[in-house]
């Protein structure tokens, strides 16, 4: 009640000349808070922000700078802290007197920890205590007399009078007796004290019992001002001295206690001046706020107790007649020691070391990378191998004559490990200049193409020798491993064989080979299912994954299919199509070449589809506003920077706030659910770092009774799961909701898990998510009820945070939005259309699965050079086969077609194998979460990998066949 709230009251404006302009870097990029986007920093004098605060040599942070980084600083300034600071830090104020004290706040009201410490402290050294709330009655009504605007206080009677050792009787915090001259009994809690002068006013000083109605003002969780009534039954009437006319009972409001007469108050609140009569008047000028009744202070509590406190002061005395100045010190001083900083916000940070932290990133990509280059990798390796492999086949001639003449097998290992050793190692460091090259090209990427995903261009190239060195030598181990598993093939052929040019090694049983391929393809095809299955029932969490490490063992499961019916092919009779049966049928004439190709096809294709099949459209697919959706059927949302005190669906409030009739006629139809908002740190994927206070929103009950969006997860089925907002777990822990996707790969947490952060007291609070919404509009927030939101939150008073619905047929939403941002301007009224701030969202997810998807663009690179390299292997090895095939009449182009198909065939079950194993492995994960797969894109997408691969084995035939073919019959 007794703050202000009018832009006016809390908004100060001067006007300043702009002297420089700092960098984007060093001190212009100064922030307490890690965050990617420039800070808007000004930078004024000091003393003259003060003064045009009002609040001279007083300041809100301070900063404490050190050349050497320590990572304790923090806990040894807090211990100085505690050792430095005073009451007045605390707000709090001590106003001495002469047989007590009393502790006030500068805020009024004394917080409910200040409070029981103060209370404990007290009693613990024997201290008496008294503690008072006085409030603000805005009449006091008994028959037709009526008194307005005076203050009543609350206080426990018996704690007035206390005897001494010698059972003498005091009165330490001042005396309040009776017209009768008695001392007063306890109060009940609906009786009331009146003093002399009330009585008198509302001509009750002849009357043996009377009903007093008291108005007062009280404040809705709304912040709306209500008038609230409560009769009490006449107790007495006290004599005008001692507390009747305390004045030090009533806190110092500005505005109200240095005004000389209540006609020039200006109060926080409404007033009716045409209710103040001269006697009133009369009363200010004799005894100021001093009040003009009393009740219990068990009722005071409970009247116009709110969540800021429920006393104005605390009246200390000594229990003896001993001087009050000295025991107002030391209790003081321990005071000071019970209290510490922590709880009233007063924590130094290590700004560097929190940087340090959050620059850690919110979810760590490399593991991803790592995967999903794990496909490239092995491409990489089968790649190798099969280069190294034709090579060795080209010179077995070279081998065969080296074993003749006496050279060991083990020694020709050797020489060819030091052959593939060196270009290995040049090759390697060609590969880091192209790492680092294809590292700033992402960067480059995300400075431009992708600029608006990640909201910075404020990206830098890392690169350090050891990551460098590591890196290679692990490359020059995997393919030193690749280069020796095809050497060593060479220890199974005759001297004989290699001279006569032949390396086929395929004369073992075709059982013994393709056994074991059975078994493993079955194994891995079961093993695959199982994870399918377990992958439906598990938690979202876990399900991911699984589906992903199915999808791997089909991939191994078919090609191992593949593998065996390349090994077990045999000759058929050619009716029609012979050419391109001939050409499909030539793939089994080196199983292992065309396994290879296959292979790496097919990894290429599983990561393209993989990812391709979670992306999402850049502008959500909303025909309309739907409730069950992740835009709860809001067509805007918004933000202001100071909150606003007043409900805009109210049009009264509309016109308070500056709106005219007709902009006001315009929110017909229209409902606006406003939110409390504690300001923190972005959680969505739009924030870089990891963040360590989120924002939170406090939800009215209308708004959880609404209910809406869609939930991902649910801790206990409810119809409407907003309810669980309001159920009551255990002391220190709050129900919260947040989007699934910030809660698991921002703050990696899960349904029922905690995240711990500290209330406004410095009091450890865990928040327990209840519900998980889908891909909602509140990626960037945590949101609980506005009951538990007060209550640990106190000081964030107002609404910040607005939902904006409007009817579907309506098109008048975006004027709404628009009149809105213009009124408010001067709050920092910020409205986002709801598709937009999804597509925001859906356009981080969609950059990170770019950037994965380049990895499958290099595996089919890879594969797309490796099926080039095969095909002009095979025409140069078949020469001659395909000489007498042009001799006895066929033409070069049923030729082409006859080695086309042969590629085609390869490409075409590789792609057939890599698609269905990912498709096979997420659908059920896709349809878990009701996501939509962008099917028109993905088979765009395989078609240009097939038409990539046909255009490259039509380049290698074009390539083969400039080979003169005459001269190759001649050697057959």
């Amino acid at each position: 009640m007794l703050g202000r709230r009018d832009y006016s009251d809390v908004v100060q404006q001067f006007r300043l000349t702009v002297t420089k302009i700092v960098p984007d870097n060093g001190i212009g990029r100064f922030g307490l808070h890690p965050q990617q986007h420039l800070p808007m920093n000004a930078f004024i004098a000091m003393p003259a922000l003060q003064k045009a605060l009002g609040i001279p040599h007083k300041v809100n942070a301070l900063l404490v700078g050190n050349r050497k980084f320590e990572q304790n600083a923090s806990a040894d300034l807090q211990g100085v802290l505690s050792q430095a600071w005073k009451l007045s830090d605390l707000g709090l104020i001590v106003d001495q007197q002469k047989n007590y004290f009393a502790i006030e706040s500068s805020q009024f009201i004394l917080s409910p920890n200040i409070t029981t410490v103060i209370e404990e402290l007290a009693t613990e050294q024997n201290l008496l205590s008294l503690p008072v709330m006085t409030y603000l009655a805005n009449q006091m009504t008994t028959n037709d007399q009526i008194i307005s605007y005076s203050t009543i206080s609350a206080l426990n009677i018996d704690q007035l009078r206390h005897k001494d050792k010698n059972g003498l009787d005091r009165t330490p915090f001042g005396e309040l007796k009776l017209i009768e001259g008695e001392y007063p009994t306890s109060l009940a809690d609906d009786e009331i004290l009146l003093n002399q002068w009330a009585a008198e006013d509302l001509n009750l000083l002849e009357a043996s019992s009377a009903t007093v109605d008291v108005s007062y003002y009280i404040v809705e969780p709304q912040e709306k001002l209500v008038t609230r009534n409560t009769k009490f039954r006449l107790k007495g009437i006290v004599s005008m001295g001692g507390l009747a006319t305390d004045q030090q009972l009533t806190p110092d409001l500005p505005g109200i206690h240095d005004a000389d007469d209540i006609s020039e108050w200006n109060a926080p609140f409404p007033i009716n001046f045409r209710q103040v009569r001269s006697r009133d008047e009369t009363y200010w000028d004799k005894f100021g706020a001093a009040p003009k009744a009393f009740v219990s202070e068990r009722a005071g509590r409970q009247l116009w107790g709110n969540r800021f406190g429920e006393l104005t002061a605390i009246r200390i005395a000594n229990s003896d007649r001993t001087k009050i100045n000295e025991t107002s010190t030391t209790f003081q001083n321990q005071l000071l020691t019970r209290i510490n900083p922590e709880q009233v916000g007063l924590v130094f940070q290590s700004v560097k070391a929190k940087g340090l932290e959050a620059s850690s990133g919110a979810t760590d990509f490399s593991m991803l990378f790592i995967g999903f280059s794990l496909f490239l990798i092995v491409s990489a390796v089968l790649l190798i191998g099969l280069l190294f492999r034709l090579n060795i086949e080209q010179r077995t001639k070279e081998i065969g004559i080296l074993l003749s003449v006496g050279y060991t097998i083990r020694s020709i290992r050797w020489r060819l490990l030091k052959e593939g050793l060196i270009l290995a190692g040049i090759g390697g460091l060609l590969g880091l200049v192209g790492a680092v090259a294809y590292a700033r090209l992402m960067l480059v990427g995300l400075q431009t193409w992708w600029l608006e995903a990640v909201g910075t261009s404020f990206l830098i190239l890392h690169t350090s020798f050891p990551n460098l060195a590591i890196g290679y030598i692990i490359s020059l181990i995997v393919v030193l491993f690749s280069i020796a598993w095809t050497v060593q093939k060479l220890s199974g052929i005759p001297a004989k064989s290699l001279v006569t040019g032949t390396t086929d090694t395929s004369l073992k049983s075709k059982n013994q080979t393709v056994r074991p391929k059975k078994i493993f393809a079955f194994i891995f095809l079961v093993a695959a299912l199982v994870l399918i299955m377990f992958s439906i029932l598990a938690a979202t969490s876990l399900s991911t994954g699984l589906f992903f490490s199915s999808g791997i063992l089909l991939l191994l499961s078919a090609l191992t299919f593949f593998s065996i019916w390349l090994s077990g092919r045999k000759s058929t009779s050619l009716n029609h199509n012979t050419t391109i049966k001939m050409g499909a049928r030539n793939s089994a004439r080196h199983p292992e070449r065309s396994m290879i190709c296959t292979t790496l096809i097919g990894c290429a294709c599983f990561i393209i589809v993989a990812v391709g099949a979670n992306r999402h459209s850049d502008t959500p697919r909303i025909s309309h506003l739907q409730k069950a959706s992740g835009n709860g059927g809001f067509a805007w949302v918004a933000e202001s920077a100071i909150p606003l005190h007043q409900d805009l669906n109210s049009e009264t409030d509309r016109f308070e706030l500056g709106f005219s009739d007709s902009e006001s006629k315009s929110f017909h139809g229209h409902h606006i659910y406003s939110c409390r908002l504690l300001p923190g740190e972005d959680t969505s994927c739009l924030n870089l770092y990891q963040p360590q206070k989120p924002h939170i929103l406090g939800v009215t009950n209308d708004f959880i009774q609404r209910g809406g969006f869609q939930f991902h997860q649910q801790i206990e089925k409810r119809k409407n799961p907003w309810e669980l907002l309001n159920q009551n777990i255990e002391e220190g822990v709050v129900p919260v909701i947040g989007d699934y996707n910030s809660v698991l790969w921002i703050l990696h947490l899960g349904l029922g898990k905690d995240l711990i952060i500290q209330n406004e007291s410095g009091q450890e609070l865990r928040l327990r998510f209840v519900g998980l919404l889908q891909s909602s509009i509140f990626q960037s927030e945590l949101l609980m009820s506005e009951t538990n939101f007060t209550k640990h939150f106190s000081s964030q008073s107002g609404y910040g945070y607005f939902l904006i619905q409007t009817p579907n047929s309506n098109r008048n939403v975006e004027k709404v939005a628009h009149i809105l941002e213009e009124k408010l301007g001067d709050y920092g009224f910020d409205a986002t259309n709801t598709t937009e701030k999804l597509a925001n969202y859906r356009a981080v997810e969609n950059t990170y699965l770019s950037t994965f998807q380049t990895l499958g663009g290099l595996g089919l690179l890879l594969g797309t050079f490796g099926l080039g390299i095969l095909l002009l292997r095979n025409t140069i090895e078949r020469r001659g086969e395909l000489a007498m095939l042009r001799a006895v009449g066929f033409r070069q182009s049923t030729l082409s077609t006859m080695i086309l198909a042969e590629n085609a065939f390869l490409l075409v079950v590789g792609i057939l194998i890599g698609t269905s194993s990912a498709l096979t492995a997420i659908l059920p994960h896709l349809i878990k979460s009701g996501a939509e797969v962008p099917w028109i894109s993905l088979v765009v997408t395989l078609i240009l990998v097939f038409s990539v691969g046909i255009t490259a084995s039509a380049v290698g035939i074009w390539v083969g066949f400039k080979i003169p073919l005459l001269m190759a019959l001649k050697e057959k």
